[in-house]
């Protein structure tokens, strides 16, 4: 249901089912969310712009960031969408790791690009069973990223449960890497004004996506390149394409022809963070400890 409904390009319905209505997310990308024909979703920040950002007017501002020799960090609480990097493309993964990741992660090290994995912390399995996997990544130079403990819509959870989502994958995390993840991907691309308050006090930065493969939907793997090559007159897209590295098509087909396709570009395919101008690695994690050794708590 909660499906692309319009975008440039899009050639599929434009309306959305009963209980649902068509948010503009970016020109890009019209997604069918939960609730009213009139969203209270504030209007994201397009990071390709000078725009200052869209901050709940019953919020308190986090300090604003400082920048550093390799770039400035972005703003905790605001939803981004598409690169500002000249040249560059944010390949990402949702909802791993999974049997198929390590393969993929081996594909991408082989083309010579850098992905970003939003992980889960118990959807395919449990996060500790692929541990190993998340420090070949990490190891490999791919970002690693939030995509919540269970895979919840936060976009109209409390912040009780928004807060269990985020700290019990921070916890996995730190056990498993020593790192603090500070993006999020809000599984279905779920957002509202709230959520963006919750995810600034909890120190986050928000990303969704700008051109959406439809894996996730069933679409042919020809069918999602497809997507790819009809951007072929713009040189520069600056696109967030969304993929799933649990999809076995995905991790072994449309995951590697991605990474093919931008460098047929010419396009330096990196991580979110490196797509964003920020610093590496201070954009993309809190360093707070070493990996642990596994005991008896890697559990779900």
């Amino acid at each position: 249901m909660l499906a692309q409904c319009g975008g440039s390009g899009w050639t599929g319905s434009t309306s959305c089912v009963s209980g649902y209505f068509c948010s503009v997310l970016n020109d890009w990308y019209h997604q069918c969310l939960p609730g009213q024909a009139t969203p209270t979703l504030p209007p994201p920040v397009q990071s390709s712009t000078s725009l200052p950002p869209t901050i709940p007017s019953s919020t308190t501002l986090a300090p604003l960031p400082q920048p550093s020799v390799n770039g400035t960090e972005l703003i905790f609480g605001n939803l981004y969408t598409g690169c500002t990097v000249a040249g560059t493309i944010a390949i990402t993964f949702d909802d791993g790791p999974f049997t198929w990741t390590s393969a993929l992660i081996d594909s991408l090290n082989t083309a010579k690009v850098k992905a970003t994995f939003f992980v889960v912390g118990r959807m395919y399995g449990c996060i500790y069973q692929y541990a190993d996997v998340i420090k070949k990544a990490y190891d490999s130079g791919h970002q690693i990223a939030s995509h919540t403990w269970s895979h919840a819509n936060l976009s109209g959870a409390n912040s009780g449960t928004i807060n269990t989502e985020i700290t019990r994958l921070e916890t996995a995390l730190k056990k498993i890497l020593g790192i603090r993840p500070k993006w999020l991907r809000p599984p279905y691309g779920g957002t509202s004004a709230s959520m963006l308050s919750n995810m600034r006090t909890l120190r986050y930065k928000v990303v969704t996506w700008n051109l959406d493969t439809e894996d996730w939907n069933n679409l042919s793997v020809q069918s999602s390149q497809a997507k790819f090559n009809a951007l072929n007159n713009n040189r520069d897209p600056k696109i967030i394409p969304l993929a799933h590295d649990a999809l076995q098509s995905t991790a072994q087909q449309l995951g590697p022809w991605i990474a093919n396709w931008a460098n047929q570009r010419g396009l330096k395919a990196v991580t979110l963070s490196e797509c964003m101008g920020e610093p590496i690695p201070g954009g993309q994690y809190d360093i707070v400890g070493q990996p642990e050794p596994r005991d008896g708590t890697w559990t779900c």
